[in-house]
């Protein structure tokens, strides 16, 4: 029984084209390779051209839709093992846990995408639960709240200030790069800061302080070229070069 590649309808063995669409059946046992060559190119092409005909919207709801299988089958199969193996939840807790979340992060990006706030928001809550439940999950010692939310928090605000930055900036080329580069420094300083305040009760930097170092002449000289780049152009454009 052949199967119509354009829309899948059931065709008889003798068939060369589809009642249904009227797409061309290709017969794998042809004599003209070079026939059947530029007929699986021409469906191929075909269902390209459909995927970008889609919308953004379209494209990032098919994303979530294919995200939503995939996690929820792996919640699926992972709760069935662990019942199988011990009869209750154990392990699969975790595994469950972050596929949830990350499905919910998903949604946020698929349905808030234009919402930078809302999306960014959303997005620090469902992680912070994260967090709190993984804490939960090890005998609740309290790294969640007092650790991972704050340096959470501020790592979502750094890249929230970034992503505003690239967008406001009118050459991305090289900011996109100077604007990475300082935030990853600014990162890496409250990282260390927070992970020695958890853990020493007292603020003590060393590494942080050599990425900043390495990062901000770098950035410097990123940004004076962008700037003479600029000033080059405006003077072509004034003397109409």
């Amino acid at each position: 029984m052949k199967i119509c590649p354009n829309c899948g309808v059931e065709l008889e063995g003798n068939t060369n084209f589809c009642p249904l669409c009227g797409e061309a059946i290709i017969d794998e046992n042809t004599e003209n390779p070079e026939y059947l060559k530029l007929r699986k190119k021409e469906q191929q092409e075909k269902v390209l051209n459909a995927f970008q005909k889609l919308s953004g919207f379209q494209k990032r709801k098919l994303f979530w839709e294919i995200s939503g299988i995939l996690l929820f089958s792996g919640i699926l199969i992972t709760l069935i093992i662990d019942l199988l193996e011990d009869n209750n939840l154990s392990w699969s807790k975790y595994t469950v846990t972050i596929c949830a979340i990350v499905f919910i992060n998903i949604s946020l990006f698929s349905f808030l995408y234009k919402r930078i706030y809302l999306l960014f928001l959303g997005s620090f809550l469902a992680s912070s639960v994260l967090l709190i439940l993984l804490d939960m999950f090890n005998n609740n010692i309290g790294w969640g709240k007092k650790f991972g939310i704050p340096l959470l928090f501020v790592a979502y605000l750094i890249i929230l200030g970034l992503i505003l930055m690239i967008r406001r900036s009118r050459e991305k080329e090289l900011n996109l790069i100077t604007y990475s580069l300082i935030a990853s420094g600014l990162l890496s300083i409250c990282i260390e800061a927070m992970i020695s305040l958890y853990n020493n009760k007292g603020l003590e930097l060393s590494w942080s302080l050599i990425v900043i170092i390495c990062v901000l002449p770098v950035s410097s000289l990123l940004l004076f070229i962008q700037h003479r780049l600029k000033r080059g152009f405006e003077l072509k454009r004034f003397f109409h070069i």
